[in-house]
Parts: C-alpha cells; sequence; structure tokens
C-alpha cells in the first residue's frame, strides 16, 4: 500500500500548475508557512497529518518558473525502496553517493518524470529514504 501511496502523491505533485505557494498547499493538503525570502527564492515549511511524507520544505523562484519541494518520510514506520515503484518515476538519469552524510553515508537516485526532476536519497546501508526530492526547472519547463 505505500508503495502506491507514494508513487500516488509524485504523481499529484507533478502536476503543480502554477508553481505557486496556493497550488503546493492544494495538492500538499496542507498550509504553508513563509520562511526564508531574498530577491531570487521565497521558502515555504509545512506539515503533513497523514501519508507516508511528515513534513517538508517548499522553495520557489522569483519568476514563477521554478520549484524545489523536499519531503522527509514519516518516522516510524519510514520507507524503504520496497515503498517506492522507482521504475513508475521515470527514466533514471544517475546516482550519486554522498559517504559524508551521518550516519551511514547516502546515494541519490534522479528520475525524470513529466518534466520535473525526481530525486530519492537512500541511506546507503539500511536502504531507508532520507528525502524525496522534486524540482521544477525553468528550462524543463518550457521544453515540456
Amino acid at each position: 500500500m505505500a508503495k502506491k501511496t507514494v508513487n500516488q502523491v509524485v504523481d499529484r505533485l507533478i502536476g503543480a500548475d502554477p508553481l505557486s505557494a496556493e497550488t503546493f498547499a492544494r495538492l500538499l493538503g496542507a498550509p504553508l508557512r513563509s520562511g526564508e525570502e531574498n530577491p531570487f527564492w521565497k521558502t515555504f515549511t509545512f506539515e503533513l497529518s497523514k501519508g507516508p511524507f511528515a513534513r517538508g520544505e517548499l522553495r520557489l523562484n522569483a519568476a514563477g518558473n521554478g520549484a524545489l519541494l523536499i519531503l522527509e518520510p514519516r518516522d516510524p514506520p519510514g520507507l524503504g525502496q520496497a515503498d517506492i515503484d522507482r521504475q513508475a518515476l521515470g527514466p533514471r538519469l544517475g546516482m550519486r553517493p554522498d559517504p559524508h552524510i551521518p550516519p551511514e553515508g547516502i546515494e541519490t537516485e534522479y528520475f525524470q518524470k513529466g518534466g520535473v526532476q525526481v530525486a530519492t536519497q537512500w541511506t546507503h546501508t539500511s536502504r531507508r529514504l532520507r528525502s524525496l526530492v522534486l524540482k521544477w526547472e525553468p528550462a524543463a519547463i518550457a521544453a515540456s
């Protein structure tokens, strides 16, 4: 059930249009709290009361054509590789290890789905999901 739920969340979020705080609040089903802001980016945080993710952060660029959404799994129970249908995340673009992230290092896999980059960050040894990141880039949006 978790696998279907995680992929359903991803499918719902990649359809975000327009890239605005209001759109993401509606799609997430949670209010967004304003955070840091500069001439280029506006940051929001949120808490989710149900589902596989507990909290996250949204960054919207000032031009309104780029965003970064970071989702953190609910722990416990957390999420393992069996909880996400990685093939449904689109073509795999690559993987990058980072052994310096405590306590056991991470490996980030990159996928492309519907013009959105989807990244899964896995703990190296226990293979638990550390975060799921969706990235909308202006060039990808214009090409889709």
